[in-house]
């Protein structure tokens, strides 16, 4: 084997034994490891094995499975696997059609096959190695950009979805809801007295009892639609597809008791001696022509409503049709 060669695994898949005997011999004399198959159905119980295998130089033509059904079979079970194909002169034009269906390469039968085997697996194996590495740095991509996708979505000081998120997802919850004609509903949250807090505990402490928030609204939280994304400031929002007003209004009493149960001192509040939130509720079966800016005035408006009557509660505007 030359200098920095790889050994390499080789199934080598031949119904004559004395083509088997004589590949083998090549293979050996390389350094490689071989493997022996007598048809394309004897190859595929090895593979399917999970033998390790590299290579497999096989015949075109087999009782049983010929090569270029096995060529085939490998393929549409998405089996990356190096084929090289044996083949004669009178071959010819099948071997240039398996090249076409996913071969590697072709080697002919004749008084120059063991220079040409070697020839033909460098090359392959070379090949093979660059289209594997280019793959993995593919999907490597691919995740990257589908975290960084992910990242620019979230708030980065909650960890919860931020208003980019809200505004591309509730779009999408609102056409939904056009077309099957069934409710979705909105909670507007707000931190109560939360410039109150700055000032008297610091931002610091600020960001952390927003960090907290967000938790205990999240955990309120039912069913993977559901939602609850940072609106901006000491503001939230929470979108329910499906839900009626009823249910809205009551996933939001939960949330209420989820932020005052964090027990977060505040003793600049006019509520009481700890962290509170108020909430706006409004749940709308949308109209053909209508958008979802009607359903976050009302359950603005039903917030507003929340903080006049003294904060630390939830109110709830009346469920229509948009």
């Amino acid at each position: 084997m030359a200098a920095g060669a790889k050994s390499l695994s080789i199934l080598v898949v031949d119904d004559d034994g004395f083509v088997r005997d004589m590949l083998q011999d090549i293979l050996l004399s390389g350094g490689h490891r071989v493997a022996i198959a007598v048809d394309g159905q004897d190859a595929l119980r090895l593979l399917n094995a999970d033998a390790g295998v590299d290579l497999v130089i096989s015949d075109m033509d087999m009782p049983v499975m010929s090569g270029l059904e096995l060529l085939r079979t490998l393929r549409e079970n998405g089996s990356p696997t190096p084929i090289i194909f044996l083949t004669g002169n009178q071959e010819l034009r099948v071997a240039i059609e398996a090249l076409k269906k996913g071969a590697n390469d072709y080697i002919l039968k004749d008084e120059h096959i063991e220079d040409t085997v070697a020839i033909s697996i460098a090359n392959v194996m070379a090949l093979h190695r660059l289209k594997m590495e280019n793959l993995r740095l593919v999907e490597d991509l691919a995740r990257k950009n589908f975290e960084l996708e992910r990242l620019t979505l979230l708030d980065g000081l909650t960890g919860v979805p931020n208003r980019r998120y809200l505004e591309k997802t509730i779009q999408q919850e609102w056409s939904r809801a056009v077309r099957e004609q069934t409710p979705i509903a909105v909670v507007m949250v707000d931190i109560d007295c939360f410039k109150a807090y700055n000032d008297t505990y610091g931002h610091q402490q600020g960001d952390a009892c927003l960090r907290e928030v967000a938790a205990g609204l999240s955990a309120g939280l039912k069913r993977p639609s559901d939602f609850i994304a940072r609106y901006g400031g000491e503001e939230f929002v929470a979108v329910l597809p499906d839900t009626g007003l009823e249910g809205a209004r009551q996933l939001a009493e939960a949330m209420r008791e989820n932020v005052a149960r964090i027990a977060r001192e505040h003793r600049a509040s006019s509520v009481c001696g700890h962290i509170t939130a108020s909430f706006g509720v409004a749940s709308i079966v949308p109209g053909r022509e209508s958008s979802y800016d009607v359903l976050v005035k009302l359950a603005d408006e039903a917030l507003y409503s929340a903080k006049q009557q003294g904060r630390n509660r939830s109110c709830a505007a009346p469920q229509g049709q948009g």
